[in-house]
C-alpha cells in the first residue's frame, strides 16, 4: 500500500469557512477513480494533512506505483525543501495575488519549513508581457489569475541558508496560455466547488448553447470556455447568484491586447 498526500486542498468560501470533508473526500475519491478505472488499484480516503488541508490517499494493488506518480502529474504533491532543486517542475496553486507587488506567492506544497514560493515579477513580465513594464496587479487581471489556480511551475532559484525559492512557469502552463490567446475564446474561472456544480448552475440558467467545454483544473476549480461571441461578464451575472460560495475570474483576450498597449504603469 503507497500513501500520498496531494497538493490540491479542501477550502471553503462559504460565510463560515466550513469545510464539508465528508462530501469533498467522497467526490475526490469519484474522480480519482474514474481518471484511473483502466488500472488495477483500489482508493481509501486517509484524511487531512495539516498544514493545508490536504487530502491523503491510500492506494493499493498491481498499478499503485505508475497510479501514484500519475497522481502526483495531475493532482501535484508535498515536498521538503532540502529536496528542491532548480530546474525541477512541480504543480503549484496561486495564493492570494493581491497580497504583494513584486510578485506572486505559488503553494508548491514545501514544507520543513513551510514555505511559498515566489514568482517574481521580473519573471511574470518576461513570460508573459514581453517585459513590457507593467504592474502585477495589470498582469492578475488581464490573464485572470486566482486565488488557488493550478498552474505548473518550474524552480529557478533555492536559497538554502534562508529558506527561500523562487519559481516562473513551466513551458507546459506557458503553452497552455499561449493556446487561450491564440483561440481567442472568454472563458470562465471558478473555485470552490466541484464541476459537476458549475455544470447545473449553467445548465439551470439554460446556458448551455453558451459553451464549448467545461474543464477541471483542479479538484475545486474548474473553466468553462464559451463560444465565440459569448461574454463572460454575461454568463456570470446569471450563474453567479446561483453559486455563492464560489469565486470567479475570467480570460478575455481584448484583455491582452489593452495590457500591451499600456504606458507608464506602476510597478
Amino acid at each position: 500500500m503507497l500513501l500520498l498526500t496531494l497538493l490540491d486542498n479542501f477550502y471553503s468560501y462559504s460565510p463560515q469557512k466550513i469545510v464539508d470533508e465528508n462530501y469533498l473526500s467522497r467526490a475526490l475519491l469519484q474522480l480519482i477513480s474514474q481518471k484511473t478505472k483502466e488500472y488495477e488499484v483500489e482508493f481509501e480516503y486517509v484524511g487531512l494533512h495539516q498544514p493545508g488541508n490536504r487530502p491523503m490517499i491510500a492506494m493499493k494493488g498491481k498499478d499503485e506505483k505508475f497510479v501514484k506518480n500519475y497522481l502526483i502529474h495531475e493532482f501535484g504533491t508535498i515536498y521538503e525543501f532540502e529536496s528542491l532543486q532548480p530546474g525541477q517542475i512541480v504543480r503549484g496553486r496561486f495564493r492570494d495575488p493581491e497580497t504583494v507587488n513584486f510578485g506572486l506567492f505559488i503553494d508548491c506544497g514545501i514544507e520543513k519549513p513551510e514555505k511559498d514560493a515566489l514568482y517574481p515579477l521580473f519573471e511574470m513580465r518576461a513570460q508573459l508581457c514581453s517585459n513590457h513594464k507593467v504592474s502585477k496587479r495589470q498582469l492578475v487581471n488581464a490573464y485572470g489569475f486566482f486565488e488557488n489556480m493550478p498552474m505548473y511551475f518550474e524552480i529557478t532559484h533555492v536559497d538554502r541558508d534562508n529558506s527561500k525559492a523562487e519559481c516562473r512557469l513551466a513551458k507546459k502552463s506557458l503553452d497552455m496560455i499561449q493556446m487561450w490567446i491564440s483561440d481567442g475564446f472568454e472563458m470562465l474561472f471558478s473555485s470552490g466547488e466541484p464541476r459537476k456544480r458549475i455544470k447545473k448552475a449553467i445548465k439551470f440558467t439554460k446556458h448551455y448553447p453558451d459553451y464549448i467545454i467545461i474543464e477541471r483544473m483542479g479538484f475545486l476549480e474548474t473553466v468553462v470556455y464559451l463560444k465565440q461571441g459569448t461574454s463572460a461578464p454575461g454568463i456570470l451575472a446569471d450563474i453567479g447568484p446561483h453559486l455563492k460560495n464560489t469565486q470567479f475570474s475570467m480570460f478575455r483576450p481584448q484583455n491582452i491586447v489593452e495590457l500591451y498597449q499600456s504606458k507608464n504603469s506602476k510597478n
